[in-house]
């Protein structure tokens, strides 16, 4: 049994994204940690709260974690996923996640639990790693693994503005940037850690009638959920990454990252490399990216992914969605 830990800033993409976890009959999801991004910390912790309660996973426990950034000034994606994280559909749990007891804990005790043993998959920004690093600062290397969604992916040799890719001039980088200052904490410590960001993201759009078939054809209450709260998501998509047959479209970019973890076969392209920070001068913005390691390297390697089997994630997707609950 795969022991995980959630951290998620629960969007519309983190929603599918947990939804994989919450069916795998080989995953046990320790926690479920907030934080800050798609919508505010506290809504995130809620909207996780619902969908775990819709797959019927009511023993899966929710904890706040943080609602800031270390330094920088908060920041959010609702132009993306709407204010409240769910494409402003209103949708709230029955009992919303109490402020107390906090997630930061919670965590640095499950790691003294289980060391050695836990999957840490963040879908957010890393505030919440960076925080409890502060007080473990040997966390990273205690944890079994952890899967971040960030960083723009391998840059070219001697590339000095990997950010000008076209897959990134809408949202690039949210994850690192919304909190570069916790996503470097985390990019110079030791660690089985691996990186899954735009680069491999943004090839996969996905349309969008592939879930309304689903949720139409089974009338199953996660496909709906999907579909309910993907409207607009689906809209900022299909503008900024329009498909030549005009079909509405949609990223599944925290799914990736979670396949990745549970089917490590459908990671078709990585590489070792240090990370390395890139400031785009007309923004300001900075974001991580991995760099070839140069003489007498000194910097910890992590996997930063670039390529994926993404009919393989479709598939696993679709059975997930297409199975009647319950999933425990």
């Amino acid at each position: 049994m795969r022991k995980v830990v959630v951290d998620t800033d629960t969007g519309v993409d983190d929603a599918l994204a947990l939804m994989l976890l919450a069916a795998d009959p080989e995953v046990e999801i320790l926690a479920v940690l907030s934080v800050f991004g798609n919508t505010y910390g506290d809504r995130a912790a809620d909207n996780a709260r619902y969908v775990l309660d819709t797959c019927g996973r009511e023993d899966v426990p929710v904890y706040r974690g943080c609602d800031a950034p270390l330094e920088q000034e908060l920041r959010l994606s609702a132009g993306i996923h709407g204010d409240d994280g769910f494409g402003n559909t209103g949708l709230r749990p029955r009992t919303p996640v109490p402020a107390e007891p906090n997630g930061i804990p919670i965590l640095l005790d499950l790691v003294d639990a289980h060391e050695g043993e836990i999957d840490y998959v963040a879908l957010g920004p890393q505030t919440n790693l960076a925080t409890a690093l502060r007080t473990d600062p040997a966390l990273m290397e205690r944890l079994r693994s952890t899967t971040i969604v960030g960083t723009l992916g391998p840059a070219l040799y001697q590339d000095t503005e990997p950010w000008a890719d076209r897959r990134f001039r809408v949202s690039r980088d949210p994850n690192v940037s919304f909190d570069i200052d916790a996503a470097q904490e985390v990019a110079k410590r030791k660690g089985d850690i691996t990186w899954c960001g735009p680069y491999v993201t943004r090839q996969a759009m996905v349309p969008e009638e592939f879930f309304l078939d689903i949720a139409a054809s089974t009338g199953f209450a996660p496909a709906e959920l999907i579909t309910k709260i993907s409207a607009d998501y689906a809209g900022f998509y299909t503008r900024s990454y329009p498909r030549p047959d005009g079909k509405r479209t949609m990223g599944i970019n925290d799914s990736l990252a979670v396949a990745s973890l549970l089917r490590p076969e459908l990671v078709t392209g990585s590489v070792q490399r240090p990370l390395q920070t890139f400031e785009d001068p007309q923004t300001g913005d900075r974001y991580l990216a991995g760099v070839h390691p140069v003489k007498g390297e000194t910097r910890p390697l992590h996997r930063v992914i670039f390529d994926m089997d993404f009919d393989g994630v479709l598939e696993l997707i679709g059975d997930v969605l297409r199975r009647p609950l319950p999933w425990r």
